[in-house]
């Protein structure tokens, strides 16, 4: 199966409209309603689950990477229900949920999905197969390190690592760029 652009798209918007959410409530605060920062991050969700069933075609065929990839399209239901949540309580209080459960199991089962089928994508991407290990970095710094204040640095880091793959993406959809990067020389 070929690769499509919209998969490389998706990634980097993945990463963009994430960052867009939660970069612009780092930076306006209360002066943009929260609605609009959970509209940025849900829109990120949907581009995310785009991005992943169009890298379905990359994955090496591995049981690792397959039940990665499952692993890791759960968690974007996961947190396309937690953005639902999120939507019905800004409608009904006008505020962002204190539960974020969901969070955090979706971004768990995305966590682990990527370490599982990251590997899968080497014989595809070449050197680039290690953005979602980078990507899983920033995941665990935001989930497991907010004590440390390292909460927002993970999550720029796992946005910025899908804007990345993203692009490789985009890089691998081209045809003389392709051809190198099934070899490795990219």
């Amino acid at each position: 199966m070929l690769l499509r652009p919209r998969t490389g798209v998706a990634a980097i918007l993945a990463g963009a409209l994430v960052f867009a959410g939660h970069g612009g409530q780092l930076v306006f605060g209360d002066n943009v309603s929260d609605g609009v920062y959970a509209g940025f991050v849900a829109a990120g969700f949907v581009a995310l689950a785009v991005a992943l069933w169009g890298l379905r075609v990359l994955i090496a065929g591995t049981r690792a990477g397959r039940i990665g990839m499952r692993l890791a399209l759960a968690g974007v239901v996961v947190l396309g229900l937690f953005a639902i949540h999120v939507f019905v309580e800004l409608v009904r209080t006008g505020e962002i949920p204190d539960n974020f459960i969901l969070f955090l199991i979706g971004f768990l089962l995305i966590l682990v999905g990527q370490l599982l089928f990251a590997r899968d994508l080497r014989p595809a991407l070449g050197r680039w197969w290690v953005l979602p290990i980078v990507a899983v970095a920033g995941l665990v710094m935001a989930l497991f390190l907010d004590s440390v204040g390292l909460h927002d640095v993970g999550l720029l880091v796992f946005e910025g690592a899908w804007i990345a793959l993203g692009v490789a993406l985009l890089r691998r959809t081209r045809p003389e760029v392709a051809d190198t990067a099934a070899v490795g020389y990219t």
